[in-house]
């Protein structure tokens, strides 16, 4: 397999190159002696002068380097060693990555206004650029902070991708921490002010149950906090994401199966009968299994838009890979079908058109990326065809908002028994709008929602670099040779005529 090589000049990385672009590169004065090259495989870079074979010729003098300014040690390596010595920061600091670097700001002068967030504290410009990741239609276009970048540099992410989505996972995880904690908090605080009559149907266990089922929903923001002050090392954070995330669904799910006679307690008195006291059981299970449902609707509805919304944010970060968007392709049908037996029971229920109408637009939006599908299903090269996935994104975005304003009419219009669900009036109403509890549901959904995004975009990203690693030892073997001929043949005879690949020699 031939070799893969990187290096620096004027502080912008190129590559990957081949041996002979390295050569070409070095012979056209483009390369200097002095500037640093790197081998996928090995630990850091080197010097170019010190590569046998590259210069033919004695090359004219070296570039020197920056008196003040000692030679940093870079590495692409997936786990690169530390630096001896943490990395200068200058009030410019070089950009090691592959972005072009940024140009230098001209001083304002005093007729100018100021710009937009002068004076406002690093907190403050931080909040300001956590809001704008999250919204941003595309998240490959976000621009690390100079802190940011300097706690990236140390800690070896010198990839620009790397870098971005270090700190897009930064910010969702951030901003998902505070509706989390607060579902969590008005959750134990709903367990702790329960009166003393729903107490006592409860055993021991089943006290203790409900507090640790209460206590579970911690795992959110506190995996939240620490997957994103750990952005830096992305394999740290995933981690804490990965944790936070199966806590919050194993334990209410673990739960929610346990037998209601270990649950509760039936206070008997010398006159009561055994049917009676099976009627109280089967009573308390039903109402147990309604309670149940609602404390896992917030969990189950976010899975949703959280499993889509992971695969085209990976795709927009890696346009190349084709697992996100055969992610995204065969989740959304999948998702719609898991929901369809709700879907019919409401109807039944309900009938309601708003109700059904909202619904669909809301859980169903993702299916609008199978138009898609040719596009996400390949690996995008283009900037029209990666807007195009972008102006898609926005449009389900669009139609799950208006799915939720059709939702929320609903619940203020619809009528049961003469009563309205959600009301302004006492008597003609079943909640009011300030009422807590219905503010806890709608708010839990959306930091479920962001929290997941997260966690299955590192799902997501973590099957595209083990295939993509595995091809690539696969590519070199014999055997690759004997299944790119099976692989000929099967598309042959299974494809469509004129969109069989040409078989490799």
């Amino acid at each position: 397999m031939e070799s893969v090589w990187y290096y620096v000049v004027n502080g912008t990385q190129v590559g990957p190159v081949s041996l002979a672009e390295l050569k070409e590169a070095a012979a056209a004065r483009k390369l200097a002696p002095a500037d640093l090259v790197w081998q996928e495989g090995t630990p850091d870079w080197v010097a170019a002068h010190t590569v046998a074979g590259l210069f033919s010729s004695p090359p004219p003098a070296q570039r020197p380097l920056p008196p003040t300014a000692p030679q940093p040690t870079y590495s692409l390596s997936p786990s690169p060693p530390p630096p001896a010595a943490p990395l200068p920061l200058e009030p410019e600091p070089l950009p090691l990555d592959d972005e072009p670097p940024r140009p230098r700001k001209r001083p304002r002068r005093d007729d100018e206004p100021p710009p937009a967030g002068a004076g406002m504290p690093e907190w403050g410009t931080l909040i300001v650029a956590f809001l704008r990741r999250v919204f941003i239609p595309d998240p490959s276009q976000v621009k690390p902070e100079p802190s940011e970048e300097a706690a990236l540099a140390r800690s070896g992410v010198m990839d620009a991708t790397s870098r971005k989505l270090a700190v897009w996972r930064r910010a969702v995880l951030f901003v998902s921490a505070l509706p989390c904690a607060f579902a969590a908090l008005f959750g134990l605080i709903t367990v702790i002010a329960m009166d003393k009559e729903d107490k006592e149907i409860f055993s021991a266990f089943g006290m203790f149950l409900l507090y640790i089922q209460a206590l579970a929903l911690f795992s959110l923001p506190v995996a939240a906090v620490l997957g994103g002050l750990a952005y830096d090392r992305l394999a740290a954070s995933a981690r804490w994401v990965l944790i936070g995330g199966l806590v919050s669904f194993a334990v209410p799910l673990a739960v929610a199966f346990v037998p209601t006679d270990w649950l509760i307690e039936v206070k008997t008195t010398s006159t009561t009968t055994v049917k009676e006291v099976e009627a109280t059981k089967s009573v308390f299970g039903m109402g147990m299994g309604i309670k149940f449902y609602l404390l896992l609707a917030p969990a189950v509805l976010s899975l949703l838009p959280a499993v889509s919304r992971a695969c085209v944010r990976t795709k927009l970060f890696l346009p190349e890979s084709l697992v996100p968007g055969w992610g995204l392709v065969t989740s959304a049908p999948l998702c719609v079908l898991l929901t369809l037996a709700t879907f019919v029971l409401l109807y039944h229920i309900a009938g309601n058109l708003l109700l059904i109408a909202g619904l669909l637009l809301w859980v169903g939006a993702p299916l609008l990326y199978l138009s898609k599908f040719g596009l996400l299903t390949r690996p995008i090269t283009s900037p029209a065809d990666q807007a195009a996935v972008v102006r898609t994104s926005f449009a389900v975005f669009a139609l799950i908002v208006f799915g939720m304003v059709l939702l929320v009419i609903y619940l203020f219009t619809a009528k049961f028994f003469g009563m309205t669900l959600v009301g302004f009036d006492e008597k003609t109403s079943v909640m009011r709008p300030w009422n807590l509890d219905l503010h806890r549901k709608w708010i839990e959904y959306v930091g479920r929602s962001l929290f997941l995004s997260v966690f299955f975009s590192d799902l997501v990203l973590r099957m595209a670099l083990s295939i993509w690693r595995e091809e690539r030892a696969f590519a070199g073997t014999p055997q690759s040779s004997s299944f790119d001929r099976t692989m000929s043949g099967l598309s042959s005879a299974i494809l469509p005529r004129g969109s069989a690949p040409t078989p490799a020699e």
